[in-house]
C-alpha cells in the first residue's frame, strides 16, 4: 500500500511535464528561457535542464531586471504571479522591440502566427496582468500562458505545492486569488487519489477552497476520481494557519525544525552559507559578536529527503539531544571502519578494500560530517538561550509567570535582539494570553527603538493577521477591555484543552500525553506528538488527524469536535456543515456508516504554509494509530520564516 501511494504521489511530476510540454510544443522554433531565479530550485523537481533541451530551449537564463540577457531569438519568460517581476519584463521587452525594426517584428509574428516574446506565470496569469500589457503597449506581441506543476513531493509523507508567500496575501493583504489555485491543485490531487469520502476543514479560507473545488466540477460536470471505487484516502482535512499559530511560532526541539531556524529553505533543499545564516542576519549588527575572519568558502545545500541521505532519514524527527549523540557514535564507527585496512590483507581483499569500501567510508564521512557542522551551528547560534527560552515558552502556554514572561522579552530587546524571532515571541504571548494595551505599548516602542520607526507599519499587519492586538483607535471602553485582570486560564487554554493540546494540563487517558515514557526531556521515548516542542504542545493537525483516524462514531466525533464552530463536514451526499448542524441532520446516519476509517489514510492541507514539527508530530500519530497521515502545504516554513513574509508585506 504505501509503495504503491508513493508512486503515485510521484505521478505529480509526470502530470507536471505534460503541462509544460503542451506550452513548449505551442511555440514553434528554438526559444531561450529566462527565469526567475527563485522558481529554479521547485522547477528542478519537475524537470531539468536536459530535458528543457529536448522541448525546444536552446539557451537558459536568469532573469535579472537590470542586465537583460542578450536577444538571439524568441524568449520565453518564466515568472512568478508578481506584477512588479511582470513589469520589469516588459521593460525588458519594450527595450527589446525598440532596438527591432517594428516592420520585422510583425512579418515574423504573422509567419509564425506568434510573437517572439512569451511568459510564462506560475501559477496563474492574474487580470491585472492582462490590463498591464494592454497598457504598455504590447498586447499581441506577447503571449501569455499559466502553469501550475501542482503538488512537489519534498519527502516521504510530505508534499508541497511551492506557491510564493501564499500566508502573506491571504491572511496579511487578504488577497486571496491564490486560493483558486489551491482548489485546483486539490482537485488533481483528487483525480490521481480518489476523492474521500469525508473532507473536512477549519477556517474561513479552508472553507473557501473546498467550495471553489467544488464549483469547479461542478462546472466541468464531472466529480473527480469519480472514476475510482475505493479512494486511497479515507479523509481530506483542510486547515487555516491562523487556526494552530503556536505551532510555529513555538520554538522547536526536533532536527529537522531546529535546521530551518537557522538555515535558509527552498524546495526541500536546505542553503548552508559559510558567512551567515537567520540567526546572524536577523540581529542588530551593534549586538553581534566579532568572529574571527574565515576563509571564504562556497556555499553547500542539504537535500531534506529521507531517500536521499540516510543520516537524515535517521534523525529528521529525533530530538535535538538525541541527534548530537548518535552522530558521535557513527564517527566513531566510520573511524574505526577507516583503520580496518592492514598490511596483512591479501592482495584481493586489499582491492577490494579499496575499491569497494574505501569510497563508501569517504562519502559516508562526508555527509556526517556536514551534519555534525550544521549540529556546531545549532548549538552556537541557539544553544546558550534556548533551555531558558524553552521554559519561558512554557510559561507562555500554561498561563504563568507573566511577569517573567515580559522581563525575558524586555531582555532580548535590550541584548539580543532579532528582527523577525523577538516578535515571533511577542506574537505568541498575544496569540495564547493576549497582551495588555500597557504591554502593547511598551513592546511597540522597544521594538521601534531597536529597529527604527520605518516598522511600525509591521504592526498593522501583525493585527490583520490576528498576531497582535488591535493598535488604532483605542478608545476608553476598549482599554479597559484590555485591562489585565488575573483568570486560571485564558481563551486560547480552554480552547486548547477541550481538544487536548497542553499535555500537561490534560487528564484524559485516552489521549497519548507527556508520561514517564514521553519526551518531556532528552533521552525519552518519542510517544507522543507534544515531544517536538519537549512536551509542551501538541500541533493541531497532528491532535485533529488522531481524534479523526481513531473516531468509532458520529457521536464520538460530536463529542470531540462539537465546540467547533469552525470546522466543518462534507461528504459526498451532504453539504459542509458543522459537526454539531450534521448532529441535527439525515446526515449523522451517513457518517456513521464511514467511521471506523476501513482505510486509516487521511491527506492533510494547512493553508498558508506548514512546519516541520507538525510534520513529525503527524509521524508520531502514525505509529500511534496505524494510520497513513500525508500532509501537505504551499510551503514549509518556520516561525522565523513566517513572521519576516508578514514583515515583508
Amino acid at each position: 500500500m504505501d509503495s504503491t501511494l508513493d508512486k503515485k504521489l510521484l505521478g505529480f511530476r509526470q502530470i507536471a511535464q505534460e503541462k509544460l510540454r503542451n506550452i513548449l510544443y505551442s511555440i514553434p522554433l528554438e526559444k531561450d528561457l529566462v527565469i526567475e531565479p527563485a522558481l529554479i530550485k521547485p522547477l528542478e523537481h519537475v524537470v531539468g535542464a536536459s530535458w528543457l533541451r529536448k522541448n525546444g530551449i536552446d539557451k537558459i537564463y536568469k532573469f535579472d531586471p537590470k542586465n537583460p540577457p542578450p536577444k538571439r531569438k524568441q524568449f520565453l519568460y518564466f515568472l512568478s504571479a508578481n506584477l512588479l517581476q511582470f513589469k520589469s519584463a516588459l521593460d525588458q521587452i519594450s527595450s527589446f522591440q525598440s532596438q527591432t525594426s517594428s516592420s520585422l517584428m510583425v512579418a515574423e509574428a504573422d509567419r509564425t502566427g506568434h510573437g517572439q516574446y512569451h511568459v510564462v506565470v506560475f501559477p496563474l496569469v492574474l487580470a491585472s496582468f492582462e490590463q498591464l500589457l494592454e497598457e504598455e503597449g504590447l498586447y499581441g506581441s506577447v503571449q501569455l500562458y499559466s502553469f501550475q506543476w501542482d503538488f512537489i513531493a519534498l519527502d516521504q509523507g510530505l508534499l508541497s505545492l511551492e506557491l510564493p508567500n501564499v500566508f502573506g496575501d491571504v491572511f496579511v493583504r487578504e488577497d486571496r486569488s491564490m486560493l483558486g489555485s489551491i482548489a485546483q491543485s486539490l482537485r488533481v490531487f483528487n483525480m490521481v487519489a480518489g476523492r474521500p469520502n469525508m473532507v473536512f476543514t477549519l477556517g474561513e479560507n479552508s472553507e473557501k477552497v473546498f467550495q471553489m473545488m467544488q464549483r469547479i466540477d461542478a462546472g466541468k460536470k464531472v466529480k473527480s476520481g469519480a472514476g475510482k471505487e475505493v479512494p486511497d484516502f479515507s479523509t481530506m482535512l483542510i486547515v487555516d494557519r491562523d487556526r494552530d499559530y503556536p505551532s510555529c511560532l513555538l520554538t522547536p526541539v526536533v532536527y529537522s525544525g531546529l535546521l530551518l531556524e537557522i538555515h535558509k529553505f527552498v524546495s526541500g533543499s536546505l542553503t548552508i552559507e559559510s558567512s551567515g545564516n537567520k540567526i546572524k542576519s536577523g540581529k542588530l549588527t551593534i549586538l553581534q559578536k566579532d568572529e574571527p575572519q574565515k576563509s571564504k568558502q562556497e556555499s553547500t545545500n542539504l537535500r531534506m529527503n529521507a531517500t536521499q541521505d540516510v543520516i537524515y532519514q535517521e534523525n529528521r524527527y529525533r530530538h535535538f539531544s538525541e541527534v548530537i549523540g548518535l552522530l558521535s557514535s557513527q564517527a566513531k564507527a566510520l573511524g574505526l571502519e577507516g583503520k580496518m585496512y592492514s598490511k596483512d590483507m591479501k592482495l584481493s581483499e586489499m582491492k577490494d578494500y579499496v575499491t569497494n569500501k574505501l569510497p563508501k567510508v569517504a562519502a559516508q564521512k562526508k555527509e556526517l560530517f556536514k551534519h555534525l557542522l550544521l549540529c556546531e551551528t545549532i548549538v552556537d547560534e541557539i544553544g546558550g538561550n534556548f533551555e531558558k527560552h524553552q521554559l519561558i515558552e512554557e510559561s507562555i502556554l500554561t498561563n504563568t509567570n507573566r511577569k517573567q514572561i515580559m522581563s525575558y522579552i524586555d531582555e532580548l530587546m535590550a541584548a539580543d535582539a532579532h528582527k523577525y524571532n523577538t516578535l515571533r515571541l511577542i506574537c505568541l504571548y498575544h496569540v495564547t494570553l493576549g497582551l495588555t494595551s500597557e504591554d502593547m505599548t511598551k513592546l511597540m516602542t522597544a521594538y521601534l527603538n531597536a529597529f527604527g520607526y520605518h516598522h511600525l507599519t509591521v504592526f498593522n499587519s501583525l493585527t490583520t493577521a490576528r498576531l497582535f492586538p488591535d493598535t488604532t483607535n483605542l478608545t476608553k471602553a476598549k482599554i479597559l477591555s484590555q485591562i489585565s485582570i488575573p483568570i486560571l486560564k485564558s481563551p486560547f487554554q480552554i480552547e486548547a484543552n477541550k481538544l487536548k493540546l497542553l499535555p500537561t494540563d490534560s487528564n484524559d487517558s485516552n489521549t497519548p500525553v507527556s508520561s514517564p515514557t514521553s519526551p518531556t526531556g532528552p533521552g525519552k521515548k518519542q510517544q507522543c506528538p507534544s515531544y517536538v516542542f519537549n512536551g509542551n504542545y501538541i500541533p493541531l493537525v497532528a491532535q485533529l488527524s488522531q481524534m479523526i483516524l481513531s473516531a468509532t462514531s458520529f457521536d464520538e466525533l460530536n463529542n470531540r469536535f462539537g465546540h467547533l464552530e469552525r470546522l466543518k463536514l462534507g461528504a459526498k451526499n451532504f453539504v459542509p456543515k458543522t459537526i454539531r448542524e450534521l448532529s441535527i441532520t439525515s446526515a449523522k446516519a451517513e457518517v456513521n456508516l464511514l467511521l471506523p476509517l476501513k482505510a486509516k489514510t487521511i491527506f492533510v492541507f494547512v493553508v498558508g504554509g506548514v512546519s516541520y514539527a507538525e510534520v513529525a508530530a503527524c509521524h508520531v500519530v502514525e505509529k500511534w494509530t496505524g494510520g497513513k497521515i500525508i500532509l501537505a502545504s504551499d510551503t514549509v516554513l518556520s516561525g522565523c520564516d513566517l513572521i519576516e513574509s508578514v514583515v515583508g508585506c
